[in-house]
């Protein structure tokens, strides 16, 4: 029995709806608003949201080392680029990884990273921002930030209403 093929009508468009491009980073639409240009139109979102909250705030105020940086002694041999040769990369400094959070309270009691979609390095640097966190936090009375990541602005709205009930 033959298959039926799917009604189409003239002139339809084929959308893409995938949020990845070609080279597997995850596409995001820019945004400015009281010239601060956002990575994405949750940001900008967000931002407006606090300012309308009148919550003391900063966007990426600074960036937290959360893996050290070292130099590695050994040869190591790995592909640079396209080449299809190997490279020693040996006797080189290894750079730290850093995170820089989205929204920063002023007082550094709650944290917001926007993420529609993540890619896959996040999850990793999550784990070890949050480990830091923990690490400076040792010894104080205080538990350290509060952090949230909201996907959407039911989210952000949800966010906004726990820090108001954290600072009453």
């Amino acid at each position: 029995m033959p298959r039926k093929a799917k009604a189409t009508y003239k002139g339809a468009v084929k959308r893409n709806y995938s949020k990845r491009s070609t080279s597997g980073k995850i596409k995001s639409n820019k945004q400015t608003v009281d010239g601060i240009k956002f990575a994405s139109q949750l940001e900008a979102f967000t931002y407006n949201k606090l300012k309308d909250a009148g919550l003391e705030f900063d966007y990426e105020p600074r960036s937290y080392e959360i893996f050290p940086g070292f130099t590695y002694i050994g040869d190591t041999w790995e592909q640079v680029g396209k080449k299809p040769d190997l490279e020693n990369k040996g006797m080189r400094r290894v750079l730290p990884i850093t995170y820089t959070p989205d929204f920063v309270a002023k007082d550094e009691s709650w944290v917001i990273e926007c993420k529609g979609f993540a890619n896959e390095r996040f999850p990793y640097v999550w784990k070890m921002f949050k480990q830091k966190l923990m690490n400076d936090n040792r010894g104080k009375i205080t538990p350290p930030a509060t952090l949230f990541i909201p996907k959407n602005q039911k989210q952000v709205l949800f966010c906004i209403q726990e820090i108001l009930k954290l600072n009453c």
